[in-house]
């Protein structure tokens, strides 16, 4: 099939309404690969395989982010529910014309969420982005891309942000492309063996990116979905690089799920992007170098693990010099949000948190941050840090006062004087999000806790914290098979409600040993928060995995 674009008039459309509200919008272009109006894949978890017109001689871009948007609906193929009922993974693939052939680049991997009562967004779909910047040498002219399955529709498109990049990409190598191996063949080396990488005598400085993902339920330990291993890089025969290939899920944002989908995985959680390894190169090498590379992971056991898979790919980025020495850059508004995959913690009414930068070659140790919202008054703060090139730190502002706020206000965030100096590039010192007012509840109230049974109640805590960190209620030690109505009394302000489970399973029953082990199955657990009367006034999901958050007004 091809794109939207091939079959209209091919143009780029300004920027309006449809980049996500954190991305600096400057003068952006957008390419549209997939819509949700285009037909479903016919098969199981079948791929769309797109001609996308890509921009050819424009730009430069500081930025090009893609934006993947996912709804249930009942118009696609792969089962008889809106979403998929299972996770599946799969990646966003660019074929590259190599004369006779084509090679294929790997710039993105997701694994969908588990299908089953799911709450996707509803109309608008569920946004995730990718910063694919480091491949605008291959994203040009007329490509065909491969990417998605027919188990939710998909909205796939692509963000050229027009500006100076961080540095210039010279260029992208497959290192060892995309592939699927059995464990065991990595540890044996049998694949991906050592090679020998020459570096452009061009460029400046260098980069490494390994997207790795387990799967299989090989061995006791059931390799490699749910077994953590360790990775690594070897530079001229020198373990230089060393990870751990596991993802916390109890936290995922995209939740209830049908699945067992609190549960931590190699590198991927149901509903998320495959974790992204990056290392920079640059310290150990030298423009021209030949190097000795080699990938190695940790050494299987005899008990029938080395059946386990990894899906994976290995890349190298070559770039000229750092085009800013004093560059800040405001990297993500996390709170105050309405983004996706910020929901669990917004919204809030407590301290601004930031993501900040540094993009410029000087290391960072100072800057001015100033945010505040639409028609209301500026706040500043003063950082001090020690930020080298690309390094990040988040960043705790303090609080501004919610009280008598609007539902939905526009906040923003602009950086300024880095290292007491001007700028180099403020087209990426400003940021805007969209600030939710928080729940506003009554100075009395009644907090309701069910506990669930079989122990696991044990695993539950709560507290009541105000916006200074003092702590007003809290309790662990729980009974099972308890009903608990705690009033709650509090003066005017800002507050944090929080119940955790350390096993991050939620308080709801083990619907998976319904055949293999019923009397492990239990009973529902339940919170809410009532008025003196007993009319609901907030309610949580059971299915919640790791904790429940709520941040909520009193007034």
């Amino acid at each position: 099939m091809k794109s939207f674009f091939a079959l209209t008039v091919f143009s780029f459309i300004l920027l309006v309404n449809t980049v996500p509200a954190q991305i600096n919008k400057g003068d952006t272009l957008i390419v549209q690969a997939v819509t949700w109006e285009f037909p479903s894949p016919e098969g199981w978890s079948a791929s769309y395989k797109e001609t996308v017109q890509f921009p050819q001689d424009e730009g430069p871009w500081a930025k090009i982010i893609m934006v993947q948007t996912l709804k249930c609906d009942s118009a696609t193929k792969a089962d008889k529910y809106p979403c998929g009922e299972w996770d599946y993974i799969w990646n966003t693939f660019i074929k590259i014309p190599k004369g006779d052939s084509v090679e294929v680049f790997s710039i993105g991997s997701f694994v969908t969420p588990y299908g089953k009562r799911l709450w996707l967004g509803g109309d608008k779909g569920w946004q995730w982005t990718y910063d694919v910047t480091d491949y605008a040498p291959l994203l040009k002219g007329e490509l065909e891309v491969e990417t998605g399955n027919n188990q939710e529709l998909l909205d796939l498109k692509f963000l050229f942000i027009k500006g100076t990049p961080v540095r210039d990409v010279l260029s992208v190598e497959n290192i060892y492309p995309y592939g699927i191996y059995k464990y065991g063949q990595l540890a044996d080396d049998s694949v991906l063996q050592a090679k020998k990488i020459v570096l452009s005598e061009n460029a400046e400085t260098y980069r490494l990116k390994a997207v790795i993902s387990g799967h299989g339920h090989a061995g006791p330990r059931n390799c490699c979905e749910w077994d953590s291993k360790t990775h690594s890089y070897y530079i001229n025969e020198w373990d230089h690089f060393r990870w751990n290939v596991w993802k916390d899920c109890g936290n995922n944002p995209i939740y209830p799920q049908g699945g067992t989908w609190p549960f931590d995985r190699a590198g991927w959680c149901p509903g998320t992007k495959v974790d992204e390894y990056e290392y920079e190169l640059t310290p150990l090498v030298s423009p021209g170098d030949t190097v000795d590379f080699d990938y190695g992971i940790e050494y299987y056991k005899d008990n029938g693990e080395r059946d386990g898979e990894f899906r994976m790919s290995h890349q190298l980025f070559t770039y000229g010099p750092p085009n800013f020495k004093n560059d800040a850059c405001i990297q993500e508004i996390i709170a105050p949000s309405t983004e996706d995959k910020y929901s669990r913690i917004n919204p809030v009414c407590a301290s601004p948190r930031v993501l900040i930068k540094n993009t410029g070659s000087n290391t960072l140790k100072t800057m001015f941050i100033f945010y505040g919202v639409k028609d209301g008054p500026n706040l500043g703060y003063k950082w001090y840090g020690n930020l080298d090139f690309l390094e990040t730190e988040e960043v705790w502002l303090p609080a501004l006062n919610y009280v008598g706020s609007k539902k939905y206000q526009e906040f923003w965030v602009r950086l300024g004087d880095p290292n007491n100096m001007e700028d180099d590039n403020p087209s990426n010192n400003t940021l805007k999000s969209v600030m939710e007012l928080p729940k506003i509840l009554p100075n009395e109230f009644i907090l309701q806790i069910k506990t669930n049974n079989l122990g696991r109640s044990a695993e539950n805590a709560y507290s009541i914290i105000n916006d200074l960190g003092t702590v007003f209620y809290s309790k662990d030690n729980f009974a099972d098979s308890t009903e608990y109505n705690i009033p709650v009394k509090l003066d005017d302000g800002c507050y944090q409600f929080r119940f955790t489970d350390t096993k991050e399973d939620g308080i709801s029953i083990h619907w998976w040993y319904r055949n293999s082990n019923p009397e492990l199955v239990g009973i529902n657990g339940g919170v809410a928060i009532l008025s003196n009367d007993g009319e609901e006034l907030h309610s949580f999901k059971s299915d919640f995995g790791q904790e429940l958050l709520l941040n909520f007004l009193v007034e």
